[in-house]
């Protein structure tokens, strides 16, 4: 039987940007929405796709110097030493997969109000089928994804582009533009939140092995930036121009809240798809980086050698794909509540910088760096990082925030009854 093909760019493409794209993307959108008046919020998503930009080809040199499966642990082990560079990857990784049980959780309860099923049912049946195509092999894996990752940026698009167009109708198009700036410290809060929406985009470095080479990876890295900064400027200006979310019932799910308000039951539907899609995507495109990533991982002894098995055929290491689908599916039963999901959201931004400012210290050492390298790329690479850590502090003290005002109101609410 003959070889697999392997992914070409259009396939890595759809993996990068289809694993960042998430349900759970729209709690950030509306966060930032929230915090910064409408060019503002567009501002706070260019200003993260700009340093992205910047980080998709410092990924692109440590994925050329060291084409490992295993991506961020191989290139920070490699960097900082083994030790070190498993501790600063590995809770990076492991909030991944809590991110995947979140949007577990959207889609169970988005498909359960729509059929009149119980959420968790649905919520399995989507695990299921996700596990099912990726176990199926490379080639239908990445099929998959250029579909659904295609479909739901037309349609998400398309929902962002009406809800400006009914803006620009009542006139309240100049209204959302001509705002004041906002504090510095506000807006540098928003673009850390921005750069939660990125998270993700990285992880197709461990599909070198497939691909074949560096190259094809390096270009999608890059590619993807630009893709997912106009794709979420276009969609945090459109949240701009939709009413804002006041039912509690809705925290979940604000872009349905918002599609009703201003589409009605069709702009509903669409948007229930897109949401189905972009949780597929994110699924089945960290599931394709992870399982990839666990399998060498087990295969150097970090976890258990039975993961390491690969399928020479479909190119699939079924059994790290059981691992992470079982290991999702427990993150959905156990973050259940709103303080539990902002946690981590908040902790999934802190560590998405805190792993991005590790590969541009990584950059900088030996081997990723070259000898010619000037010493004004250096110091943009070491600014750069250490303003990451800055914007992850302040996504982390502000998810803290959000869920203790919260708390303090619950409490103050029961003890007023």
């Amino acid at each position: 039987m003959s070889a697999p093909a392997r992914p070409g760019p259009t396939a890595l493409l759809a993996t990068g940007c289809g694993t960042a794209v998430a349900s759970v993307c729209a709690l950030g959108l509306v966060q930032i929405q929230r915090s910064l008046a409408g060019p503002w919020a567009v501002a706070a998503v260019v200003a993260a796709g700009g340093a992205c930009a910047v980080l998709a080809r410092t990924f692109g040199r440590l994925n050329e110097v060291v084409p490992s499966g295993a991506g961020l642990p191989a290139y920070l082990s490699r960097a900082f030493g083994r030790r070190v560079g498993l501790r600063l990857a590995l809770p990076y990784l492991f909030l991944m997969i809590a991110l995947a049980g979140i949007e577990t959780r959207i889609v169970g309860t988005l498909l359960g109000a729509v059929l009149g099923v119980p959420a968790w049912t649905c919520g399995l049946a989507f695990l299921l089928v996700t596990w099912g195509v990726c176990r199926l092999g490379v080639r239908p894996g990445y099929r998959a994804q250029v579909v659904a990752t295609a479909a739901l940026m037309v349609l998400l698009a398309g929902a962002a582009l009406l809800a400006l167009a009914g803006a620009l109708r009542d006139g309240r198009a100049t209204d959302l533009v001509r705002v004041a700036p906002p504090p510095l410290a506000v807006f540098l809060a928003a673009v850390g939140q921005a750069f939660f929406l990125f998270m993700g985009f990285e992880l197709v470095t461990s599909h070198v092995e497939v691909a074949g080479s560096a190259r094809p990876v390096g270009v999608a890295l890059r590619r993807s930036v630009v893709v997912l900064t106009g794709f979420y400027g276009l969609l945090v200006a459109g949240f701009a121009a939709m009413p804002a979310v006041t039912s509690p019932a809705s925290w979940l799910t604000p872009q349905v809240t918002m599609a009703a308000a201003t589409g009605g039951a069709l702009g509903v539907a669409a948007v229930t798809v897109a949401c189905l899609l972009a949780s597929y995507t994110s699924f089945n495109g960290a599931l394709l980086a992870l399982s990839r990533l666990v399998q060498v991982l087990s295969s150097q002894g970090v976890f258990p050698r039975g993961l390491a098995r690969v399928d020479p055929q479909r190119l699939v290491p079924a059994r790290a794909l059981d691992a992470l689908t079982v290991l999702a599916a427990v993150a959905a039963v156990l973050l259940s509540g709103h303080a539990a999901t902002l946690v981590v959201l908040g902790a999934a931004a802190g560590a998405a910088t805190l792993m991005y400012a590790s590969a541009l210290w990584a950059r900088e050492r030996a081997p990723f760096r070259e000898a010619g390298r000037s010493r004004l790329a250096r110091l943009v690479s070491a600014t750069l990082a250490a303003a990451l850590l800055l914007l992850g502090s302040g996504a982390v003290i502000e998810a803290a925030l959000t869920v203790s005002s919260r708390a303090a109101a619950a409490s103050g609410g029961t003890h007023g009854r």
